[in-house]
């Protein structure tokens, strides 16, 4: 488990980086397809991270993906606050993870 771990540890977090740009991008130009594309990207980056035994990201990236959803249908400044505040805290994780090489926490 832990060559897997290794392995796969390194493309998740470029993976998960790169969707975390599109993110921000999407809270500064919140439409709707873009949102949509985000929930997407933050589900997975949950999905992905729950495989890795990563439960600290899986958490966080499913509440920016409740706040993602929320500022689909509202569109109100509150919620765009809410979702940056939640990629910010997502990034800061990422990182973490990304210097290390081992899950903080087993899911």
């Amino acid at each position: 488990m832990d060559e897997l771990f290794k392995k796969f540890l390194p493309q998740f977090t470029e993976l998960a980086r790169d969707r975390l740009k599109r993110a921000y991008a999407a809270a500064a130009s919140p439409d709707e397809p873009t949102l949509i594309a985000v929930i997407r990207d933050l589900h997975g980056i949950a999905g992905e991270a729950g495989l890795l035994g990563l439960g600290p990201i899986v958490k966080i990236a499913r509440s920016a993906e409740e706040h993602a959803k929320r500022l689909r249908d509202g569109r109100s400044e509150a919620e765009a606050a809410a979702f940056v505040d939640a990629l910010r805290a997502l990034g800061a994780e990422l990182e973490k993870v990304g210097a290390t090489d081992m899950p903080t926490e087993h899911t």
